[in-house]
């Protein structure tokens, strides 16, 4: 948040810069008035940007084999322009690359789900995802696992096939869907 303020502030700087520049070309033929005008549109455009832009930023700098799972987007009354196009605020994603399965055969699979809002750190949630039941838990220290790798006192959330991790981990394919 504090480099977008400080984007928005250097922006502000240019659009005035912008607003004497036409004053100049003008011979003083605008009114003083084109200044403010034009570093009120500038850091308008920049804080515009870095909204439509934060999360292709933050994507690249994790793995490429990133899974965008869900979006949260935002439109709101005092940002017009997002009654045209909502910005994405936050997603959670996962990357295939870093599963694992809890014991080789079991079929259970362990996500690292990435939970990004914009303006936020980064929350790392470890999930585990039951594609034979289409169903997923979290996992946590607590959770115990018997020889099979099947969890004892794992918390289910019996979602279905439609769930949007058990659809994204499992790739549409479950024993129930």
């Amino acid at each position: 948040m504090f480099w977008s303020l400080v984007t928005a502030i250097f922006a502000g700087f240019a659009g005035a810069g912008i607003g004497l520049v036409l004053r100049h070309l003008t011979r003083q033929r605008l009114p003083k008035g084109i200044i403010p005008v034009c570093a009120g549109l500038a850091m308008l455009a920049a804080t515009v940007s870095l909204e439509y832009s934060w999360q292709d930023g933050t994507r690249a700098t994790m793995p490429e084999d990133l899974v965008i799972i869900s979006t949260r987007e935002q439109q709101a009354w005092y940002q017009p322009w997002t009654l045209i196009r909502p910005w994405v605020r936050g997603y959670i994603s996962f990357a295939p690359s870093e599963n694992a399965q809890t014991a080789p055969g079991s079929g259970i699979t362990v996500v690292q789900l990435r939970i990004q809002e914009r303006w936020q750190p980064q929350v790392i949630r470890p999930a585990l995802v039951d594609c034979a039941n289409a169903r997923w838990a979290d996992l946590d220290p607590s959770t115990e696992f018997d020889a099979a790798g099947a969890p004892i006192n794992a918390a289910w959330r019996e979602t279905g096939p439609t769930d949007p991790i058990v659809n994204a981990v499992c790739g549409g394919e479950t024993a129930t869907g």
